[in-house]
């Protein structure tokens, strides 16, 4: 791996060429993250092991944004370099290691299966790499040398599957599995991205406490945004653990997994368009940056809409396939996971932009909106629609989170405007 990345680094690779290199990785990693949904059924034989995943990653989407604390958009946005290498760094350890005291105690509220609790607190190891790997990711993104990015995500993804697989294969328990995945992937973190990552900046932690107080205040909405984003979510899915029981959660995971690892490889995939966001805005050229925005929805939703085709047309066939006739039951699941997906997507990206343009409580505001809602209206749909009624939940939540961000946006740039025409203003 580092051969091959040191080969990387002495080719003159355009930012085209790197931003490729960062899809792929990023679509090998997702592909086969989706795949551990898979083996563990087929593995296994039934869909208890698959709804401990299922859960262990709903709890890991609420980690992981305390663990980095939604630093990405700010480390690769901070075009000035406020903060340096070795102190976003030294954040990052701060964060991963106190990210563990509050979901924890979420994990204690959200069931009392002991063994549950357990294997969940196995999987964050994988997630606490997962977010440290992601203030390398920031350094390498911010001077667009995504290559090595996706080289580290195809290789995690490959390696992953094998290393999560292969106790599964020799009768091992999951828990054994999670342990395994882990190992293998600090050890990429450490061998490959803290060495390819030092080449753009210190990775030698430096940090002061008052400057940890400081950003641990002034980005806290921007932390609970993300915390409440992937909470959308994930309370759904556990309110139907506590209606319908894990193995039916296990039915729903193992549809709609996919779709999910679908949003999560979109982020990757918009993420290097985060940079030049930021510098449309702190050049004030709003009209590209509302263009762009513009130009991005509109693949999201036109992406969104083929890939619902296709699986009305196809989607109960590689199902079948995948799982074989116990899946025939969780077939509806899958158009309904899509476009849930595809809004979960579309505000996503949006709230990352409330993000870069620095209107932080707007992005606070509309996640808190989306979750109250799903919280609150994920039982009615559960009971009257099934397991589909996860998927109407977090379609309707994203909705309104998505009407809010976009209000947000309009105020804020109606300000600017506003402050920017009026030059007597802005002197007084």
């Amino acid at each position: 791996i580092n051969k091959l990345g040191s080969n990387l680094s002495t080719t003159s690779l355009s930012v085209r060429q790197n931003m490729l290199w960062n899809t792929i990785g990023c679509l090998i990693y997702q592909a086969c993250l989706w795949l551990m949904t898979i083996t563990v059924v087929l593995v296994s034989g039934n869909y208890a092991n698959s709804g401990i995943l299922a859960f262990a990653m709903s709890i890991g989407n609420i980690y992981y944004p305390f663990a980095t604390y939604n630093m990405r958009t700010i480390q690769i946005s901070d075009l000035t370099s406020e903060i340096s290498s070795s102190e976003y760094i030294a954040f990052r350890y701060v964060t991963v290691g106190f990210a563990f005291i509050p979901i924890v105690i979420y994990i204690m509220l959200s069931t009392s299966d002991l063994s549950l609790m357990f294997s969940t607190i196995l999987w964050l190891l994988f997630k606490a790499d997962e977010a440290f790997c992601a203030v390398f990711y920031g350094m390498e993104q911010k001077v667009e040398r995504m290559d090595f990015i996706g080289i580290s995500q195809a290789v995690r993804g490959i390696g992953g599957l094998l290393f999560f697989s292969a106790p599964l294969y020799f009768g091992l328990s999951i828990n054994v599995a999670f342990i395994s995945l882990s190992f293998f992937c600090i050890t990429v973190t450490w061998l490959y991205d803290a060495r390819h990552a030092s080449s753009f900046g210190s990775v030698i932690p430096k940090i002061q406490l008052t400057l940890v107080f400081r950003l641990l205040k002034q980005y806290l909405p921007v932390v609970l945004t993300a915390v409440f984003f992937g909470a959308v979510v994930s309370v759904s899915r556990q309110q139907l653990a506590q209606i319908g029981g894990t193995e039916e959660l296990g039915v729903y995971a193992a549809v709609a997994t996919p779709t999910v690892l679908v949003q999560a490889a979109a982020s990757f995939l918009y993420g290097p368009l985060m940079v030049g966001f930021a510098e449309k805005w702190h050049e004030h050229n709003h009209k590209d940056f509302i263009v762009e925005y513009l130009r991005v929805a509109a693949f999201i939703v036109m992406f969104t809409m083929l890939i619902s085709l296709a699986c009305s047309l196809f989607g109960d066939k590689m199902l079948l396939l995948l799982f074989g006739s116990s899946i025939s039951r969780g077939v509806s699941y899958l158009v309904p996971a899509v476009i849930a997906t595809g809004l979960t997507t579309l505000f996503a990206f949006s709230y990352d932009l409330l993000v870069v343009i620095r209107e932080t409580w707007g992005a606070f505001l509309s996640t808190t909106a989306a979750l109250l809602c799903s919280y609150l209206i994920s039982p009615f749909f559960i009971h009257h629609f099934g397991s589909n009624g996860v998927s109407f939940a977090v379609s309707t939540s994203f909705i309104l989170g998505l009407i809010l961000a976009i209000l947000f946006f309009v105020r804020r740039l109606n300000t600017i405007n506003w402050f920017i025409s009026q030059p007597n203003k802005l002197s007084s």
